[in-house]
């Protein structure tokens, strides 16, 4: 693990609910590799600019935690 990674991952636990990570963070977080996080979503990806995409913390502490997110996804009509 890089020394920058390191640091954004002893970060984590001061960031505020609304502050949003990257998908490396969120998938070492949830002890899932990138592309598991991108194929099962299990935390809501934030638009953050035009390429660029995060993970807000809170939705990532909460499925940590076991509960549902704060934000559920809207259910898709069949």
């Amino acid at each position: 693990m890089s020394p920058t990674m390191r640091e954004k991952l002893a970060e984590y636990d001061f960031l505020p609910d609304d502050a949003l990570v990257s998908a490396a963070v969120a998938a070492i977080i949830l002890s899932i590799s990138v592309w598991t996080l991108r194929r099962e979503n299990p935390v809501p990806a934030r638009q953050i600019s035009e390429r660029k995409r995060g993970r807000r913390v809170g939705d990532l502490r909460a499925k940590v935690r076991g509960a549902e997110s704060e934000h559920p996804k809207p259910n898709k009509a069949a």
